[in-house]
């Protein structure tokens, strides 16, 4: 999550990063805990739901995913497999009408950073039979502390060409046994973006360096983003120890005032004021040229904004941006109506700067 700075009586106040989940991954099985009222929450909170399967997939499992579908919230799924669990055969008859749903944003295979050749084949005609079905097929590499630079490139490379469209890694044990391959991981991140495959973290690995330089970044270290498991047990994260809250005993809206920064929630980001992740949006001097631009220019969102009691968070895909109440108020005249000029009247110059980064993140189009 990008960290968001607003601008008063020229003092910086960088907001920290905030639990308050958008994006949910939930462990689903038959007579899951959450798949009951907490649902209902659930779909009213997320940008996008990821769901990963644990049991055998049945009739049940695709009803409960046509239901969703069915839902009028503006969310969007993820669904995700373990190539090895299920049989090639059951994936493929679940590809069909997986390739209806309006709401399927992604179709994620699990594979094991090891698996023989055999495991290996099987998932690339996997991914080329959902990418010719029209789904949008990825790749999640459970990681071995063995793993060599070589295997995980082949792996990546070979997913690509078979028509994967995103790969990540998270750790397939306990996360201290990484510290030692650190630098090869990290390495092997490094030469496989500058290859054009890059590659996503799922979940922290610890010492490896969080920087969109080195990978792209789907670990939330808390913020934006939590775990529910079968038992509806709620956590930052799949492999943390701390429980943040119980389905069944709770509602969501009861957990997260509980918890008012993501530090609280998540070891990882204990040390953290803002993201390190993303430079901090910073607003020009008035003399550059951001502030220049033409002010007859009109932004266009391409994102969704959520209010909170806080602020708000603006939302792309499995990103977002923390606003306080000043910044929701500007980002709510960001509506393709509004020009630059019009928005800098109201909240000056250094509005224009904001923008012009919301622009340079993609989360913006100027138009005349």
């Amino acid at each position: 999550m990008i960290s968001g700075i607003m601008k008063r009586n020229n003092r910086a106040t960088t907001l920290p990063l905030r639990p308050d989940p958008f994006f949910f991954r939930l462990q689903w099985r038959s007579g899951a805990e959450w798949t009951g009222r907490a649902l209902g929450e659930i779909i009213t909170g997320a940008s996008t739901i990821q769901l990963e399967a644990t049991e055998p997939l049945d009739n049940n499992f695709l009803s409960f995913l046509q239901n969703l579908d069915n839902q009028p919230e503006n969310f969007k799924l993820r669904l995700v497999l373990s190539s090895s669990q299920y049989s090639a055969q059951k994936i493929k008859e679940l590809i069909g009408p997986l390739s209806r749903l309006k709401k399927l944003l992604a179709f994620i295979l699990i594979i094991n950073s090891r698996a023989d050749e055999q495991e290996s084949q099987i998932l690339y005609d996997l991914l080329s039979v959902a990418a010719s079905a029209g789904l949008k097929p990825g790749i999640l590499v459970e990681l071995e502390p063995e793993t060599t630079e070589p295997e995980l490139k082949q792996l990546a490379v070979e997913a690509r060409q078979s028509g994967a469209l995103e790969i990540a890694l998270r750790p397939s044990r306990p996360t201290n046994n990484y510290m030692e391959i650190a630098g090869t991981v990290e390495q092997c991140l490094a030469g496989l973006k500058t290859a054009g495959l890059p590659v996503s973290l799922e979940e922290c690995l610890p010492g490896i360096k969080i920087s969109p330089e080195l990978s792209e970044i789907n670990c939330r270290q808390a913020s934006g983003s939590c775990f529910i498991d079968r038992k509806g047990r709620v956590k930052a994260c799949r492999q943390s120890e701390i429980i943040l809250g119980d389905l069944k005993q709770q509602k969501l809206a009861e957990i997260w005032p509980g918890y008012l920064y993501a530090r609280e929630v998540c070891p990882a980001a204990a040390s953290l004021l803002s993201d390190p992740r993303e430079s901090a949006i910073n607003y020009p001097a008035a003399h550059s040229s951001p502030v220049n631009l033409d002010s007859a220019l009109r932004p266009v969102p391409l994102f969704t904004l959520k209010k909170k009691e806080w602020g708000a968070v603006l939302i792309k895909d499995l990103d977002g941006l923390v606003l306080s109440s000043r910044g929701e108020k500007l980002a709510r005249l960001i509506d393709g109506k509004n020009t630059l000029g019009s928005i800098k009247k109201k909240f000056g110059l250094r509005s224009a700067g904001f923008i012009y980064a919301l622009f340079l993140k993609g989360l913006v189009r100027l138009e005349k």
